[in-house]
């Protein structure tokens, strides 16, 4: 035990996005490249000379105004649901940035900062375990007024349709004759029928429930996600 290494985290700022160049004052000669970045004691985002990080800037300021000296947020149990949200929103790295702040969603200002959506997150949830942050208009940005938490299957059928499928889930589809909802699954080139259904929902838990039952390889409906453009 005496000879094991103590692995120290990585606090160094994290870059959001590409540099830029800019010049530091309106009295300055020279522009210097810069960069927006993510602390990672609080959360923060702030913009800072990108010289500045490499020679050891290693906060926005949190560290010198008394605030999470330890380890800042980064280890409370929403950090992650709030890094990520942003990400997907303003970071075109981002592997879901396409689907999100690549077609206008963005985070409203006051979520910015990590304080204030975490204390949102604190006063909302429910203490219900499998639930997400969820958009109400997923056409509409992250903010108070547009979200919830809700369980897995509740965001599924609230987030936007497959491009090829009007349910807007794999193996259900709307039967015209009869005016209700078929679901159907594909095993070894073969279609099987799991029944007709009255809602989406029953039709969607339906299918979902045939693949547990049956320990098929096949992603669930309200698992599937398919890049829409």
């Amino acid at each position: 035990m005496d000879n094991m290494i103590k692995i120290e985290r990585d606090m160094t700022p994290k870059l959001i996005g590409e540099t830029y160049m800019k010049y530091p004052t309106e009295k300055s000669k020279q522009r210097y490249s810069f960069g927006l970045y993510e602390c990672q004691y609080c959360g923060k985002e702030f913009e800072a000379q990108s010289n500045n990080i490499k020679h050891g800037l290693k906060s926005c300021g949190c560290q010198g105004k008394g605030i999470n000296k330890t380890h800042g947020l980064t280890q409370h149990r929403f950090y992650q649901t709030w890094r990520s949200m942003r990400g997907r929103c303003i970071n075109p790295k981002d592997k879901g940035y396409k689907d999100y702040g690549g077609r206008g969603i963005t985070v409203c200002e006051e979520w910015l900062d990590v304080r204030n959506f975490i204390a949102w997150c604190e006063m909302t949830y429910p203490n219900i375990e499998g639930l997400s942050l969820d958009r109400i208009d997923n056409d509409k940005g992250y903010s108070p007024e547009n979200c919830r938490w809700v369980d897995r299957t509740t965001q599924a059928l609230n987030r936007r349709k497959m491009k090829h499928n009007k349910s807007g889930f794999v193996g259900v589809s709307w039967n015209k004759t009869h005016q209700d909802w078929a679901a159907y699954i594909k095993v070894k080139s073969k279609q099987r029928s799991i029944g007709t259904f009255l809602t989406i929902e029953e039709a969607v838990l339906a299918r979902d429930n045939y693949i547990i039952e049956n320990s098929l390889p096949h992603k669930l409906s309200t698992d599937y996600k398919e890049e829409n453009k």
